[in-house]
């Protein structure tokens, strides 16, 4: 049974007016709550499917918990076409990140007797609510917040440029999460705690690592490239993701024995940034998926206009998995053009992790 509301957001220009859909499954406030949220970054379309397809699943289940699902989380990053090509990333009004920024109320919950999970969900609630955002982007990172800081489970549905499956989650909650990334079949799953800039993952376990009680399982998960918008790929992960869901008993029904996990798992720290030292066309010579050892040719970056000694060289920074790349091929200097997980701690891979 789905019961769906629209929340509006406070108008922030005369005669707009914007809301948020939201689907709920199951009983309010039942136990295990799960959140989902797909598009915050509202140009990776392939959540937005995904989380489609899951709705329609969700439609026919008994639901034993609550399940709460934003099929379009970003309703301002899907209006933002700027000469018909769709700027979703950043709000155009502010150049922030949509997923970055989020506030973490880990301070405010200091000197209070919070005694177990309840009391900090319940002193999370209240500092969320005592405050007034006023910026239109804030307003809906407010408005996400809300719903989602007391839940069990929180699952946000991303997509990279161009990759493979992967994870970003806290390290306390690995291995618990190996059932997800084995539904999912996920080769690369990421272990970070404070990676730079606040995204929504992070901010909603932050308060329960702060007051030393279990935090939610908080998980990105990103559902391979910008442009795989398909309806087989929506449907096996949205499947996967309901599978997992019945394991973890939020929805009734067996769904077997979870697959293996054959992935890696790693700390951040292991994932090389490739970055362009010049501008040009990137051609890449290592396909996704493709083992690479340090030293290797993974891309080059070629300036058309020359004939002679036209092409900067990138190679790989370390031994590992090439899983993420660009779907634009136009690099200009500094920019991220790859992603290796490697086997080791990369050299320098402290502080701001994450990138823009």
């Amino acid at each position: 049974m789905i019961q769906t509301e629209h929340l509006a957001l406070a108008p922030h220009s005369l005669g707009t007016e914007r809301n948020l859909t939201v689907h709920h499954f199951g009983t309010p406030r039942a136990r295990p709550k799960v959140y989902i949220q797909a598009g915050i970054h509202a140009d990776e379309l392939a959540a937005n499917l995904t989380a489609h397809h899951l709705a329609t699943k969700l439609q026919g289940a008994k639901v034993k918990g609550e399940i709460i699902l934003l099929p379009l989380a970003n309703p301002l990053g899907q209006s933002q076409m700027v000469n018909r090509d769709h700027q979703g990333r950043s709000d155009l009004a502010t150049g922030q990140n949509f997923n970055r920024g989020y506030t973490d109320v880990s301070s405010s919950l200091e000197g209070q007797n919070l005694k177990n999970v309840n009391d900090v969900r319940a002193a999370i609630g209240a500092a969320l609510a005592a405050i007034t955002p006023q910026l239109e982007i804030e307003v809906l990172q407010h408005q996400l917040q809300m719903l989602a800081h007391d839940a069990d489970i929180v699952l946000d549905l991303h997509t990279d440029s161009e990759s493979e499956l992967h994870l970003y989650l806290d390290p306390d909650q690995w291995p618990d999460a190996e059932d997800l990334a084995a539904w999912l079949g996920v080769p690369v799953v990421m272990l970070a705690r404070k990676s730079g800039g606040n995204p929504f993952e992070e901010t909603i376990a932050a308060p329960y690592i702060a007051s030393g009680v279990p935090a939610p399982l908080s998980v990105v998960v990103e559902l391979r490239g910008q442009p795989d918008v398909y309806d087989e790929l929506a449907e096996k992960d949205a499947e996967a993701l309901f599978c997992f869901l019945q394991g973890r008993g939020v929805i009734d029904g067996d769904p077997g024995p979870a697959p293996e996990f054959t992935g890696g798992a790693a700390g951040f720290e292991h994932t090389a940034l490739l970055e362009a030292p010049v501008p040009g066309l990137i051609t890449y010579k290592k396909p996704l998926g493709a083992r690479v050892e340090k030293g290797d040719l993974i891309a080059e970056i070629v300036d058309v206009r020359a004939v002679d000694n036209a092409r900067t060289p990138i190679h790989a920074p370390t031994s590992g998995r090439f899983f993420a790349r660009l779907s634009n091929k136009l690099a200009r200097p500094g920019m991220s053009i790859g992603k290796i997980f490697g086997t080791q701690v990369i050299e320098g891979r402290s502080g701001y992790l994450l990138g823009d």
